[in-house]
């Protein structure tokens, strides 16, 4: 009787003798457009220098209300940790941007005097 398990082992392991055929197809994606502009304001040029090969507009415009000391955290961990190609000497600009940015997105919208 123990020579039943070492020979169901056996034979398990001879339907084993090859790896199985397997056929990757190729696949593609197609990524949506991002159709939100980055709004012309003081320091865009920076921005979009500095930040939009990985961030898209969309992706930036609907962050929270953030304080500029956080901004100015922020951009210099995706310098420093994430080793993003940031320009120092365009950091002010690109934080005052996006100051400005997160203002006029929370201005509230006002109808022109009739």
């Amino acid at each position: 009787m123990k020579r039943a398990p070492a020979l169901l082992a056996l034979l398990l392991l001879a339907g084993c003798d090859r790896a199985p055929q397997v056929t990757f197809a190729d696949a593609a994606i197609t990524l949506p457009d991002d159709p939100a502009q980055l709004p012309d304001l003081p320091g865009r040029e920076a921005v979009i220098a500095n930040c939009t090969a990985c961030h898209s507009p969309s992706m930036m415009l609907q962050q929270p209300e953030i304080p500029r000391k956080k901004w100015e955290s922020i951009v210099g961990k995706m310098a420093e940790v994430y080793m993003a190609p940031i320009d120092q000497a365009a950091v002010p600009e690109i934080v005052d941007y996006l100051m400005a940015a997160q203002a006029a997105r929370s201005a509230p919208d006002v109808a022109p005097a009739s």
